[in-house]
C-alpha cells in the first residue's frame, strides 16, 4: 500500500489555531495515535472525523480535506 501525502493544509490550520495534535485530537474525539497517523497520511480520515475537525477549526471541511488540484484537472477535461 502506497503512503498518501500528509495533510499539510490541516497541519497549517491546526498550527495557526495554536493547537497541538493532542489538543485537536481530543477536541474532535479522535485518539491521539489515530489522529497523528491520519494527519501524516498513513490512514484516511472518515467523513465524520473531517466534519468534527472542521468544526473545531471553524473551517469548511472541503477546504481542508479536498484536493483542489484534482478539481482543476477535472474541470480541464470537462
Amino acid at each position: 500500500m502506497a503512503k498518501k501525502k500528509p495533510n499539510y493544509k490541516l497541519k497549517a490550520l491546526r498550527m495557526e489555531s495554536g493547537l497541538k495534535q493532542e489538543e485537536l485530537a481530543r477536541k474532535s474525539g479522535i485518539a491521539l495515535t489515530t489522529y497523528v497517523r491520519k494527519e501524516n497520511g498513513i490512514t484516511e480520515f472518515t467523513v465524520s472525523e473531517c466534519e468534527r475537525i472542521a468544526q473545531v477549526l471553524q473551517e469548511n471541511p472541503v477546504d481542508i480535506f479536498f484536493n483542489h488540484r484534482v478539481a482543476k484537472e477535472t474541470t480541464k477535461m470537462g
